[in-house]
């Protein structure tokens, strides 16, 4: 499942991966599931997981999101 981040926040992949990679700062990403919807921070992603994002609703990017050796990085 694609999960949501903010649209005014985070416009464009490439200001997502700034705030992610530059200063590990908390993105709230949000999981839209019928089944079982959430909402968290990118820093609660554990090592090893990735999650897939868009702005929704544009959705004019798709990014991943993977904690790799405890650092979010920005695919």
């Amino acid at each position: 499942m694609v999960c949501i981040v903010n649209n005014e926040w985070y416009p464009t992949k490439k200001k997502l991966k700034e705030i992610i990679e530059g200063t590990d700062k908390e993105v709230p990403i949000e999981d839209p599931s019928f089944v079982a919807p959430r909402s968290f921070f990118s820093t609660d992603i554990k090592d090893g997981e990735s999650v897939i994002v868009t702005n929704h609703p544009k959705r004019s990017y798709f990014a991943t999101i993977k904690n790799v050796s405890g650092k979010l990085k920005v695919i």
